[in-house]
């Protein structure tokens, strides 16, 4: 018995709604009320918050149990409610994937790289110019010394100073050379991606096991594609969550099918599919970078153009002719095309991490020592079966809309929250 249907009819679902229609009837409605999409409805902001308040209760197994047992009084979370617009922030990308690829941290780790470089070749410097000035002071009060030996007891001999500047050098060289901060960090990342695996090969082994450890029949694994079936229906629409889903399935498949052409005789055909990867790894890098640089490029043009839009000067061509200053709709539309490239690069970064994790999991689940040949069969097998189930994935028309439009929304709420910072 519910004794408060409020946020049930906010959203528009039933009060046993799953968490999976709970999930897109929050995304349809917050899409209808966005501020952004009624800029002339001063009510629309106070539906949106509503919507986002309800949906922090009802997604949340715990606090939802408490308020269809005791009303909106006793279901606030914890750290109570979050502001409408850094929720829908939030859910862009999500979590929703975690179990399966781990924390994306590639892209998330490229500023703070640079500042650690930034810091590492200004301590160098630093560190640098004091040696300088100590070999200085140094040099400077030896020479005095030596005047003064000079004086009394007469100069000292070549040998000796010789000696004395052999055994400096030596100091020098053997003394060990401090890490950087870069190095430190690079080192704890590769720690926690080595972690990270460990903790997703786990999982994956779970997962798997559902099918490898039961009867192994036709209705098994029938069961098995159905649940990971209704997975997928609720992954794909997370943002970029289809593509998510086909990359993930693409490296469940190639890896099982390594592993299964390998057992076969002489393995001829694993190390065929296994060539074919690696291959298909150049081509990746290759998109990414391509796509960097686009996004790069991109940027660079619209630099420019907010410059000459600025500038009082008046433009001329190669012929001296006078130029048209671009428009504020003409750059309004470029930074759009930029904001487009940019989430493209930042794809297909994502993407090269996903995969070069999955495929890491992948290893560790097929070459494990402690598990005998038959199951590991049964686990490549079971693998490629979950790979063909997320390949087959789609979005229908109406979902692909919604999905697109959420996105838009999220990527423009992201940036406008990037510029108050």
């Amino acid at each position: 018995m519910v004794v408060d249907t409020t946020y049930y009819d906010l959203l528009g679902v039933s009060t046993d709604a799953k968490a999976i229609d709970i999930k897109k009837a929050y995304r349809k409605k917050s899409i209808q009320e966005h501020p952004d999409k009624n800029p002339n409805d001063p009510g629309a902001t106070e539906r949106f918050q509503a919507i986002s308040q309800a949906y922090q209760v009802l997604s949340k197994e715990d606090i939802r149990a408490k308020y269809d047992k005791f009303g909106k009084e006793e279901a606030v979370p914890q750290e109570g409610f979050e502001d409408a617009a850094e929720q829908f922030s939030m859910i862009f990308g999500g979590d929703a994937f975690a179990s399966y690829i781990g924390e994306l941290t590639l892209l998330k780790n490229l500023q703070k790289t640079g500042e650690l470089s930034a810091e590492d070749e200004k301590e160098e410097a630093e560190e640098k110019a004091a040696a300088e000035k100590k070999e200085s002071t140094a040099f400077s009060g030896a020479t005095e010394g030596l005047e003064r030996l000079h004086l009394t007891e007469g100069a000292p001999s070549v040998k000796s100073s010789n000696q004395h500047s052999q055994q400096a050098t030596r100091a020098k060289e053997e003394k060990p050379k401090k890490k950087t901060k870069l190095e430190l960090f690079e080192e704890e990342q590769k720690r926690e991606k080595e972690k990270s695996i460990k903790e997703l090969s786990k999982l994956l082994s779970d997962r798997l096991s559902i099918l490898t450890e039961s009867e192994y029949n036709a209705a098994c694994k029938e069961s098995f594609s159905r649940k990971f079936e209704e997975e997928a229906n609720m992954l794909k629409m997370e943002s970029f969550g289809l593509d998510i889903l086909h990359t993930i399935g693409y490296i469940y498949c190639e890896k099982g099918q390594i592993y299964l052409k390998s057992q076969h005789a002489w393995g001829f055909g694993g190390v065929f599919h296994s060539i074919k990867a690696k291959s298909g790894v150049v081509v990746d890098t290759l998109k990414t970078v391509s796509a960097a640089l686009d996004a790069q490029n991109t940027m660079q043009e619209l630099e420019k153009l907010k410059a000459l839009a600025e500038s009082d000067e008046v433009l001329r061509d190669e012929k001296g002719q006078e130029l048209a200053k671009p428009s504020a709709e003409e750059l309004a539309q470029l930074e759009q095309r930029l904001m487009g490239k940019v989430l493209s690069a930042a794809w297909h970064g994502s993407k090269f991490e996903i995969m070069s994790t999955l495929r890491s999991v992948c290893d560790n689940v097929l070459e494990d020592d402690h598990t005998d040949r038959k199951t590991l069969i049964r686990r490549a097998e079971s693998l490629v079966l979950l790979g063909k189930v997320f390949k087959r994935a789609f979005r229908s028309k109406v979902e692909q809309e919604e999905a697109q439009v959420f996105e838009e929304l999220v990527a423009e709420a992201t940036k406008k929250k990037s510029k108050h910072k």
